[in-house]
């Protein structure tokens, strides 16, 4: 089974998505190639007009050995067309969703890139159309299912990390802090409250790992809190576990953080570093399943389980032990046979071997 991966982009979501299970899965000795995001790089469309001005994709040049063909949040107007167009040649399509653009916050970054402000060839709307024509939809969670792949052709792949990440020295500084930016998260650090800025006061390091721009503005700290600026995604974890003894996940209750998946509490967890979470679906699951992390829902709540962690070495160190064993059998390493699996079963699917 010949196999063509393109990620959406060479960041985070096309390396956790797509890249690293498929790196594994070709050290293995499965027939993958990916194509990397880059202008030359994909496949040649031909787009011709109808008579009311309408462009319409014609045809589609893909390599002649190509049986499924992995797609990363396709959301252009013509991809639904192109899926279509491949699956009539006997090609399977399998479409990877990681968030519901649909609910995007107007302040996230990303908004403009899939809402109708901004360039009219991409909406979340398309790729909606594409997760219906496609041979089979893989989401990193359950809720995204529900929104991609109502049609039953779906299967969840969770996030995972490389087995390198469980490598990095266990540290744990007494810091607290947050890895993340307000560009992408504008909404979610408010479910702090005043729990930052009252332990600051207190004597307890707060940090950013990420630009921390906005961040005391939200949290009302008298300073600018210590931030590391932005961080290459190779040394992304391994920041983490240096800079924070205690890592915050704040998520606001809102339907997009419902489909957010658990990644932040992986990263933390094979770096040694204890988490606490707003009680989103996907961090109530991996509290469950893992025995780690602690769940906070108001800033009193968040206050008590930062000072607890900050203050009992013991309970920290139980913490990051937990989670670093937990974590040994959650790397790709362990689990990329899972995205070798849903893909098999597009290929069925598309020859109608199975449903």
């Amino acid at each position: 089974m010949k196999v063509y991966v393109l990620p959406a982009d060479a960041h985070g979501c096309g390396h956790y998505r797509i890249a690293w299970p498929s790196d594994v899965l070709r050290q293995q000795g499965h027939d993958i190639t990916v194509m990397p995001p880059k202008a030359k790089s994909g496949f040649l469309a031909s787009v011709g007009t109808k008579p009311d001005g309408t462009e319409v994709l014609t045809s589609v040049t893909i390599p002649h050995d190509a049986e499924v063909i992995v797609l990363q949040r396709p959301a252009h107007r013509l991809q639904p067309q192109m899926i279509s167009l491949m699956r009539a040649n006997g090609i399977a399509v399998v479409v990877d969703m990681d968030d519901d653009m649909s609910t995007i916050h107007p302040d996230n970054g990303a908004y403009e890139t899939y809402s109708k402000r901004g360039d009219p060839n991409l909406s979340w709307r398309h790729a909606m159309e594409s997760c219906k024509a496609a041979t089979l939809v893989t989401t990193s969670t359950r809720a995204l299912q529900r929104t991609y792949a109502p049609h039953g052709r779906g299967e969840v792949l969770d996030n995972y990390v490389p087995a390198a990440y469980l490598d990095f020295p266990a540290e744990s500084p007494p810091t607290f802090g947050w890895p993340g930016t307000i560009k992408s998260h504008p909404n979610d650090l408010q479910m702090l409250g005043t729990a930052v800025r009252d332990l600051v006061r207190e004597g307890h390091d707060f940090r950013v790992v990420g630009d921390g721009v906005g961040v005391s503005r939200i949290l009302r700290l008298a300073e600018e809190p210590v931030a590391t600026g932005m961080v290459k995604l190779t040394d992304w974890a391994r920041v983490i576990g240096t800079e924070l003894g205690v890592g915050l996940v704040p998520l606001a209750a809102t339907h997009f953080n419902t489909s957010k998946s658990r990644l932040k509490g992986i990263e933390m967890m094979a770096t040694g570093t204890p988490w606490i979470s707003s009680p989103r679906e996907e961090y109530r699951k991996l509290h469950r399943e893992s025995g780690c992390g602690v769940l906070a829902d108001t800033p009193r709540q968040w206050y008590q389980a930062i000072k607890r962690l900050l203050t009992d070495e013991v309970l920290r160190k139980e913490q990051a032990e937990a989670g670093r064993a937990y974590m040994q059998s959650q790397t790709y390493q362990a689990n990329a046979w899972r995205w070798a699996q849903a893909w098999q079963r597009a290929f069925d699917i598309q020859r109608g071997v199975s449903k």
